[in-house]
């Protein structure tokens, strides 16, 4: 079985400026997370949550099986700096299109002064290639 969560994160750290940006100090961390960011983990740099919107489901089907599947994440920039919160995004944009992903409508570009963080959240659907479905 496959998991497009672990797709993302691996296609996401393939872009140097991302990875530069989340890395935490010289290990091989990295402030990039599944469903939600930890209240203890490091905020000392920018960080990346990749939250599902919706369950996987059938894209298309044919004769009673299904032919692909559907996915739909958004995935949110939070750091300190509005501009590298746009340019992670726009850097995330480009490796999600990569893995057939398209930006979707709604999302998040606010400033929050609780945290002193811009947050820049956005969504994208995509679909699995015909008969890949393992997911």
């Amino acid at each position: 079985m496959k998991d497009m969560l672990m797709t993302i994160y691996n296609q996401l750290l393939t872009n140097e400026y991302i990875r530069d940006m989340t890395q935490i100090d010289s290990s091989q961390d990295y402030r990039i997370k599944f469903y939600e960011y930890p209240e203890n983990g490091d905020r000392s740099g920018a960080f990346i949550t990749i939250r599902p919107m919706q369950p996987i489901s059938e894209a298309y089907h044919a004769s009673n099986k299904e032919m692909s599947v559907s996915f739909w994440y958004q995935i949110d920039v939070e750091c300190r700096y509005r501009m590298t919160a746009k340019e992670i995004q726009y850097q995330i944009k480009k490796e999600m299109k990569k893995l057939g992903f398209g930006q979707s409508s709604d999302g998040l570009d606010e400033y929050f002064s609780e945290t002193k963080h811009y947050v820049d959240a956005r969504r994208y659907t995509g679909n699995s290639k015909i008969y890949d479905t393992a997911y």
